[in-house]
């Protein structure tokens, strides 16, 4: 496990944690979409602080990627 502190209060009293989010991305074409996924944080127990690390951003990567593998490249625009 890393030794991760919290950068708002320094504390290492903190546990990941997994949220529910979306966003809005857009495909090669330029037609926009919604990416549901879920994203690990980390949670301050001191502050109650709540970040996001390198692991939420290569997941909203992975979320993307997998996205525009199922999208059709003939499915027309909404």
């Amino acid at each position: 496990m890393h030794d991760i502190h919290c950068p708002k209060c320094g504390s290492s009293d903190v546990v990941p944690r997994t949220v529910n989010d979306q966003l809005r991305a857009a495909d090669p074409r330029g037609q926009t979409f919604e990416v549901a996924l879920q994203l690990p944080v980390w949670s301050c127990r001191a502050c109650k602080l709540c970040w996001q690390g390198q692991e939420a951003a290569a997941a909203m990567e992975a979320a993307y990627q997998n996205a525009l593998m199922k999208r059709s490249p003939s499915r027309p625009a909404a």
